[in-house]
């Protein structure tokens, strides 16, 4: 058995498809709309070439290079299709190479799709970083063949494993009341809670002015650290609503809980919805967590469960599993 590239390939013109999946961008990559100039992609290419070099093969110039941010399970994938195109154009000698076969395309059906018709025009695909090509009907290479499609057949089960834990993790967490964002401020260093001062002035929404002047009232009675008066004008809306969906003795338990939510907050001495946490610049992630936990019921407690106090116990202490990714990532760089 053959593996590995073929001899022609010293000779050959090299053609290079890299790609990453949507959800796998970074931060910086999503800020640049040319896939040639997003992070992931160049490193990707860059690792090709190097891999290229030290095998003795011609790098790929910067004109046969295709990339793309789309999903490997696609079989209509713009970049993919014309460096497909470009390489059956080409005259002599071709091949077209990936960093692995996960790149190429993420299960066995739209790998096979992907090489076929190179395959008729003799142009294999290699997986540089694995060392295993897929031959052409001219070089039949089956074995190989067979190992190339078993890493696109792995990379599928790997990454539906992961799409299951990551939703079984998402369906967990929310039965539980995560929030899919970060949940409304509690105001934890306010004077006192928006939603106090609503209650204790909510006579004023019977009189001529009563909006105003109870946007005014929750301005002054929250600052500083409280509510503008700008804001103050949709929390009114929200509470409103509030009370006509929940019972009395459901209203006064929600009431009570964001006092309990803010003791808490108090107590780590951190708001997650302040950019730095506190005023002396400390982020306790323990913070966000609880915020995160509590989000769904914070919005919308006529839908979601209370959570109970052993539960938000359990969140601060083990507050890593109940982060967001976006927070754990955050959390990594500043090793807090």
């Amino acid at each position: 058995m053959t593996f590995g590239p073929a001899p022609y390939f010293k000779t050959a013109t090299i053609f290079a498809y890299t790609r990453i999946s949507t959800d796998k961008q970074s931060v910086d990559d999503k800020k640049q709309t040319d896939p040639k100039k997003k992070a992931s992609l160049k490193r990707q290419f860059k690792e090709i070439n190097d891999a290229l070099k030290s095998q003795g093969l011609p790098v790929v110039k910067p004109a046969n290079w295709y990339a793309e941010v789309a999903s490997g399970t696609k079989v209509d994938r713009r970049q993919w299709i014309a460096a497909r195109q470009a390489a059956m154009a080409n005259e002599g000698a071709t091949v077209m190479v990936v960093k692995d076969p996960s790149r190429w395309a993420r299960n066995v059906d739209a790998a096979v799709n992907a090489w076929s018709p190179l395959k008729e025009r003799g142009i294999p695909v290699y997986a540089v970083v694995t060392g295993v090509q897929t031959g052409t009907n001219q070089d039949r290479r089956p074995s190989e063949n067979f190992f190339f499609l078993l890493n696109s057949g792995f990379a599928a089960q790997v990454s539906e494993v992961q799409q299951k834990k990551a939703e079984a993790g998402r369906d967990r967490q929310r039965g539980e009341g995560a929030a899919d964002f970060k949940g409304a401020s509690v105001f934890p260093f306010a004077l006192k809670d928006p939603a106090t001062v609503f209650n204790e002035n909510i006579g004023l929404l019977s009189t001529k002015k009563g909006t105003p002047d109870l946007k005014r009232m929750i301005d002054a009675g929250t600052n500083p650290n409280g509510m503008s008066f700008g804001a103050a004008n949709a929390f009114i809306k929200r509470m409103e609503a509030l009370k006509v969906v929940l019972t009395p003795a459901q209203y006064e338990e929600y009431i009570l809980f964001r006092e309990r939510l803010r003791e808490r907050l108090v107590r780590l001495d951190s708001d997650a919805w302040a950019s730095k946490g506190n005023k002396e610049g400390k982020l306790d992630y323990r913070s966000n967590a609880l915020m995160r936990m509590t989000g769904l019921y914070n919005k919308e407690p006529q839908d979601y469960p209370m959570p109970t106090e052993d539960f938000l116990d359990t969140v601060e202490k083990d507050y890593v599993e109940y982060l967001s990714d976006k927070d754990k990532n955050r959390r990594g760089k500043k090793r807090v």
